[in-house]
């Protein structure tokens, strides 16, 4: 990837999600941990999403129909509703907004040509090297302003992120700064609106210093952002309706059997649901000590909430499962599909053939618990598709983890002498020691030429493309580790069945479209 994607790739992590500090899982898995599951991806950190101007009411959205009554967006919870009603418009912002960070980037390409420099240059110059280090003070008021968000409540493993988005933020403020300065000597004219229906591709959406941005190029960097919406939006409101759906149900079921839901509740779910035993708490302790991070004195009481509420919840499961089987239920919601997305793959570590049918492209990073636990997963399913399937390894390290980049251009390196799949797995296996002696250490096990390895490491050789990789993981909408595309379509679900699926799924379109002999 081009410097010239990196400015839209940076402002557009940093303007289009309404994502917090701690840790928000997106994906369902198989694999558990505490407080949530091992494979769930670690999520970059973000700032929140500025807010749309106020709005009257809409008229309610069918949202499903439950025994003949229909469930709309009136019957849900109203915060749910807003962000349901204020999708399109969220929507519609974001276009605007990936429009202007692209006539940003053109404006630093052409005032870089202007001063004969590169456009890395010019911002490291202009931005990059300008953006003050956070102080203690400015940590901690965002610390305790944010506190009620965040998942993890260590302040030491906080820093990392925290810093990382004090500098962001500071870094897409100068940033901004030095466009406006651009715009005043540089004309920038606009042309078609972003948001038209059925926009031709290659309309002209605005001119900069003389150059047209098509709409094709926007229309394509806008697909996973507005997947991202879409999905966030969609899964918010499936909670939703299925919690109104119970209640629904629930009374309906108390109205036959002539008794108060509350002793439904009590009979069903909290006379059966016991504090767990300490055999449990020890046993889920040890499953999950290395992402827990902490000994089990200092989060027993945690993990015996966790685990009792994990409890009440599979129980309340099974009971609207149970009411649900004499019901009628009908959603009228469905699932947005994910883009099909050009992921480039070229010099980066691969196994198989390259023209085998599928290819799988993961994003990994090499601290990251979920990848860790992830690496066994894909290594099972894909040795079953043979030449069938190839694995494409790119880098995504995250802010949070001092050392996973440092780790990326250790195995970039080993990958440089062909041992990339080995070094890899070395990492996941001692991921709690990633230092650079330790990363050395690894090379000399896998007998690399160390002189060879120690030059590459020390001296920066891999950093560009491993930033290469991230910029590009940005584009394509990444936010968190391990993320996977098979075929260029986003693997929602962290899991070997839901990567089997997929595969399968891709084969049967791969072959339909083969023309027979």
């Amino acid at each position: 990837m081009q410097f010239s994607h990196y400015l839209f790739a940076t402002g557009l992590a940093l303007s289009i999600s309404a994502g917090v500090v701690g840790q928000t899982p997106r994906r369902r898995t198989t694999t558990r941990s505490a407080p949530a599951k091992a494979v769930t991806p670690q999520p970059t950190p973000e700032p929140v999403d500025r807010p749309l101007p106020p709005r009257g009411p809409r008229a309610p959205i069918a949202l499903a129909i439950v025994n003949g009554q229909t469930i709309t967006t009136a019957d849900i919870n109203p915060r749910v509703r807003e962000e349901v009603e204020s999708l399109e418009e969220r929507i519609a912002d974001t276009g605007r907004r990936v429009l202007e960070l692209q006539i940003n980037t053109e404006l630093f390409e052409i005032e870089a040509k202007k001063r004969k420099v590169s456009s890395q240059q010019l911002y490291n110059l202009e931005v990059s090297e300008r953006v003050p280090k956070p102080t203690e003070a400015e940590i901690k008021e965002f610390i305790d302003d944010n506190r009620h968000q965040m998942a993890e409540t260590d302040e030491t493993r906080l820093r990392p992120q925290v810093i990382s988005l004090l500098r962001a933020t500071q870094e897409a403020k100068l940033s901004e700064e030095f466009v406006r300065r651009l715009r005043a000597t540089t004309p920038v004219v606009m042309g078609g609106d972003v948001n038209s229906p059925n926009l031709d591709p290659a309309a002209v959406l605005a001119t900069v210093g003389g150059k047209p941005i098509a709409a094709g190029v926007i229309i394509e960097r806008l697909k996973p952002a507005m997947y991202k919406l879409r999905l966030s939006v969609y899964e918010i409101q499936v909670e939703a309706l299925e919690r109104t759906i119970y209640d629904l149900l629930l009374i309906a079921e108390a109205n036959r059997r002539r008794v108060p839901p509350e002793e439904i509740v009590r009979t069903e779910i909290s006379e059966k649901s016991h504090p767990p035993t300490e055999a449990e708490i020890a046993k889920f302790y040890a499953e999950n000590k290395a992402r827990i991070g902490k000994d089990l004195n200092s989060v027993r009481n945690q993990l015996a909430e966790y685990l009792h509420e994990k409890e009440r919840q599979l129980l309340e499961r099974t009971m609207s499962e149970k009411l649900r089987k004499g019901a009628q239920v009908r959603l009228l919601i469905s699932e947005p599909r994910p883009p099909i997305q050009a992921i480039s793959t070229d010099d980066d570590p691969s196994r198989g053939v390259a023209t085998a049918p599928v290819t799988i492209v993961e994003f990994t990073d090499f601290q990251c618990p979920s990848c860790a636990a992830m690496h066994p997963v894909l290594e099972d399913v894909l040795k079953s598709y043979g030449d069938k399937v190839r694995f494409v390894v790119r880098d995504f390290p995250l802010a949070m983890h001092a050392n996973a980049r440092k780790a990326a251009e250790a195995a970039n390196a080993a990958h440089a002498q062909g041992k990339f799949f080995e070094y890899a797995a070395l990492l996941f296996k001692r991921q709690d020691v990633l230092d650079v002696p330790a990363l050395k250490k690894y090379a000399s096990e896998l007998g690399l030429d160390r002189a060879r390895f120690d030059a590459a490491l020390d001296g920066g050789a891999f950093a560009a493309e491993v930033r290469r990789d991230m910029l590009d993981g940005e584009m394509y909408g990444i936010d968190s580790t391990p993320t996977i595309f098979v075929n260029g379509v986003l693997l929602k679900t962290l899991s070997a069945e839901d990567l089997r699926a997929a595969i399968e799924r891709t084969l049967v379109a791969t072959s339909t479209k083969t023309p027979t002999k």
